[in-house]
């Protein structure tokens, strides 16, 4: 936007008052912008009442009433005014709640503030301006139709291709007494059910944009019509049909009776005199339909105009005195157009060369000037008119007024102009991909790599992407089609020029749209001293233990090989209400528990029926890890106790010295109180992350403030010494902000409880679809399932990312099982590079490594909430050789 324009008057609003001030500081640094800002949706409301603004700035979550609510509050108001998103919640519905209720964008929060308030400030001038030239092209659309409607002739518009009837006049209207807009003009006009042989589309698409007049008589209304047609341009761009027809009924009928008349001129003098009152009859229509055509001369917007041989003016409607700013058309008439009106007479001249090159001209732009000197941009069409003799008499044509067009036109290229400069001084490589080619990229792309734009462009963008990286992002690009935002930040390496080196970049891509196609439109951000090492807060993993909770003896009771009761406890006499004298000696143990016979735990291992036990147990049942031939469950009972008693039952095998089994012992815990702690913990827990995800929120907010204040401050240090000061604060705002991302990504571990997991589906989900095709994936007995926290693919995805980042010349992977001792040994191999000896005792802890030093702590953390140990026993050089340990009950055979 000019300087000498004044700046576009913005309100933002925020509930966060210190991202008020900074939004304004920045918006406000060049003038452009005015900024009013409001701390709620319901103050923005009163302001807007009693401004009038150019744009709103909100955010999205405020109390009250949130940004989408105060959106549709606007929309209720004022349809037009352009409204923008700017918030730190990037959920997709939110942004497509956004779209649906009229925002024009929809910006996120976080990241560089300088590249944020730049893009901020582009999208505002971006709307403001479209929305002004919305109204401009609006307007003259409305001025248009206004004269079609004043005439009193039938005047239509239709597509010539598709034959869609877009305008009928308001005269044509009364007299067709029904709406058609939409319809098919030869089913509407003609009652035919397929274009008309007459039908003059073919003469003026090829003679455009000269007149076609004919006459026809129309069968359905009975009527003659005197036709015009012309190809005119539509305000979308498109070549549409323009047709002015003039009933001529009467004056066609009155020339028939005349023709009659002269037959019979010769018996009947009285005829010949009542035919050559009905001939003045049609003349004074021939007069009136010429005043109608005078009419619509008088009163178009345009100028037409002629002139004589030597370049005065002859004639001009009167639409050339408010264009020209005269009172009169007596102070035109007579005027040299070249030195009255046109601004360089060089102009004129060169019109005239081409109108005598070609005989006519079309949309020949020049700049004209006022009676008060002032300018005006035209458009004019002119040819020449001839005497009798064939001689030029002069020029005629038409002159309109485009000034606002082009200033909107200007204003667009100023616009791509600003565009072009920030893409290309920016610090960030910015390229457009479409077809996997290079299609565009600035000078900081092609210098990061090692390029030039010229050797870039036109060749295929993933040759420059490591390769270790480069399947993935193909993937990426060639399964979205929606125009979304498919990676952010996302950590990867591109190929030096030399060969020597891989260039490590943050790289964020969306699909969009260049050039009016698809596209994949992306920045990388390159940065040296980039710090790997995140400090980060990890919770501490949550023991899951079934620990007695009372001090009373447990209850429980003994079965002999016949399933019939030899021991009942008092305990059990308590819990159940069924004395010991009611039930030893019987096989009706079962009353305690269920309302129907059925086998307890204790008769299903004494049968040796294992197998059955997911049957009654739906999975809950466990073999322990204690006691040899015992398992466990838990269920609720509701009739023991007061309100029901949840109880965790271990049924065990009994033997005799010489190993032989005698019976079976079922133990019980009443663990109602446990199930009800966990309940409460699982609570405790969701509103512990909602805490976590608002704080996150609100310190993400407060870091985009200091970092954008932090900007403006250096951009007014020039003391180096005193500019070192601020390098520390910011290298800690960086850490401070990878610390709450990772808090963001892993804030689930160990929330929900573990559950069986199936190791090859896991292998197929997070490995085989993430390895490059030149990478073998090797599998040997590994159809188990692990009793782990949800989490447990990511332990495999970041093996096969700490392979692929570090293996280096990494060709094959290995994942085998191997079954002993009560535990099973998951092995995980590679033929990469290996971990020196010395670092295989760190490689597990926190921040060590040289990617973000979180991927192996984090798989020991996974593990270790179902007792599973790691540790690496590779040799260095040969590949790294990871073995997870699986205690005995945490595993099964898939």
């Amino acid at each position: 936007m000019p300087k000498t324009d004044a700046p576009y008057h913005v309100l933002c609003v925020d509930d966060e008052d210190f991202l008020l001030d900074i939004s304004k500081l920045f918006l406000e640094r060049e003038g452009d912008f005015k900024v009013d800002t409001a701390l709620s949706a319901s103050e923005g409301l009163n302001k807007q009442l009693d401004t009038q603004y150019d744009a709103i700035i909100s955010d999205y979550e405020m109390p009250g009433m949130n940004g989408i609510e105060f959106l549709k509050e606007i929309r209720k108001k004022d349809i037009s005014i352009p409204f923008i998103i700017f918030t730190g919640r990037g959920r997709e519905e939110v942004v497509i709640d956004a779209l649906n209720n009229g925002a024009d964008f929809y910006l996120q929060k976080g990241g560089d503030p300088k590249s944020q308030f730049a893009e901020l400030k582009s999208k505002l001038e971006h709307a403001i301006r479209q929305k002004k030239a919305e109204g401009i092209l609006q307007q003259e659309r409305e001025q248009l139709l206004s004269i079609f409607d004043s005439l009193e002739q039938m005047v239509y518009v239709s597509d010539p291709l598709t034959y869609e009837i877009l305008y009928v006049n308001k005269y044509f209207r009364n007299f067709l007494n029904r709406d058609v807009i939409g319809k098919i003009c030869y089913e509407e006009f003609q009652n035919k059910k397929s274009p008309c042989e007459f039908c003059t589309n073919t003469i003026i698409l090829k003679n455009k944009p000269e007149p076609y007049s004919w006459e026809h008589f129309n069968a359905v209304y009975e009527r003659y019509y005197s036709i015009v047609d012309r190809i005119i341009q539509w305000p979308d761009g498109r070549d549409v049909r323009l047709e002015v027809a003039t009933d001529i009924t009467e004056t066609k009928r009155a020339l028939d009776e005349l023709n009659a008349a002269y037959e019979e001129i010769a018996s009947s003098e009285d005829e010949l005199k009542h035919q050559f009152g009905e001939i003045l009859e049609s003349k004074e229509e021939l007069r009136k339909s010429e005043e109608r055509y005078r009419s619509v001369v008088e009163n178009v917007q345009d100028v037409f105009y002629r002139s004589d041989n030597k370049g005065n003016l002859v004639m001009a409607s009167p639409s050339a005195l408010a264009m020209f700013g005269y009172d009169s058309l007596d102070e035109i008439i007579g005027k040299n157009i070249a030195d009255s009106f046109y601004k360089d007479r060089s102009e004129r001249d060169r019109l005239m060369e081409i109108l005598h090159e070609k005989g006519q001209v079309y949309n020949f732009e020049a700049y004209l000037v006022k009676k008060d000197n002032s300018p005006i941009y035209v458009s004019t069409n002119a040819h020449f008119y001839y005497n009798e003799d064939g001689s030029i008499a002069g020029v005629e044509g038409s002159i309109r007024d485009i000034t606002r067009m082009k200033k909107a036109s200007n204003a667009l290229r100023e616009s791509e102009e600003l565009y072009r400069f920030l893409v290309e001084h920016i610090e960030d490589g910015v390229f457009i991909v479409q077809n996997d080619i290079v299609v565009f990229c600035n000078n900081k792309f092609a210098e990061i790599i090692g390029y030039t734009r010229n050797e870039i462009l036109g060749t295929p963008m993933f040759q420059y992407i490591s390769p270790e990286y480069r399947d993935e992002l193909i993937w990426r690009c060639h399964t979205t089609d929606e125009y979304e935002v498919i990676l952010e930040s996302y950590e990867t390496q591109f190929l030096h020029k030399d060969n020597t080196k891989r260039i490590s970049v943050l790289l964020s891509l969306r699909i969009g749209e260049y050039k009016g196609k698809h596209a994949c439109i992306g920045t990388i951000h390159f940065a040296e001293g980039i710090c790997e090492l995140v400090e980060h807060s990890l919770r501490e993993s949550r023991a899951m233990l079934n620990a007695i909770l009372q001090e009373s003896p447990i209850p429980q009771f003994v079965i002999d090989k016949n399933h019939r009761v030899l021991y009942w406890n008092q305990a059990l006499s308590k819990y159940s209400g069924i004395q010991s004298h009611e039930i030893v000696g019987t096989s009706k143990h079962w009353r305690a528990f269920y309302p129907e016979p059925r086998p307890c735990i204790a008769d299903i291992i004494l049968d040796r029926k294992e197998n059955e036990l997911e049957t009654w147990y739906k999975g809950r049942a466990k073999k322990s890890t204690l006691v040899q031939d015992a398992y466990s469950s838990i269920d609720f009972f509701p009739h023991l106790g007061n309100k029901g008693i949840w109880l965790y039952f271990t049924g065990a095998l009994l033997r005799d010295s010489d190993g032989d089994i005698w019976g079976a012992l079922e133990t019980l815990e009443d663990i109602t109180e446990q199930m009800m702690n966990e309940e409460g913990l699982k609570q405790a827990n969701k509103k512990l992350n909602l805490l976590a995800e608002t704080t996150r929120h609100d310190i993400l907010n407060s870091l985009t403030i200091l970092t954008g204040a932090m900007d403006l401050i250096k951009d007014e240090i020039h003391d180096l010494d005193v500019f070192s000061y601020v390098v520390p604060a910011e290298k800690a705002l960086d850490t401070i902000y990878r610390q709450i991302l990772f808090t963001r990504d892993y804030q689930n571990l160990g929330v929900t409880a573990p559950v069986w997991q199936s190791i090859p589906t896991l292998i197929e989900e997070q490995i085989r679809n993430n390895i490059p095709e030149h990478v073998t994936l090797i599998t040997d007995n590994i159809d188990y399932d692990l009793y782990a926290d949800a989490m447990l693919g990511r332990v495999f995805f970041n093996l096969i990312d700490n392979s692929l980042r570090h293996g280096l010349t990494m060709s094959e992977i290995r994942i085998s099982g191997k079954e002993e001792h009560d535990t099973l040994t998951i092995v995980y191999s590679d033929n990469g590079t290996g971990i020196e000896e010395h670092m295989k005792s760190k490689i597990f802890d926190r921040g060590v490594g040289s990617h973000t030093g979180y991927g192996l702590f984090l798989i020991r953390e996974i593990l270790s909430i179902t007792h599973i140990k790691i540790q690496e026993i590779g040799i260095y050089g040969k590949g790294v050789i990871f073995e997870m340990i699986v205690p005995s009950g945490f595993f099964r055979h898939h």
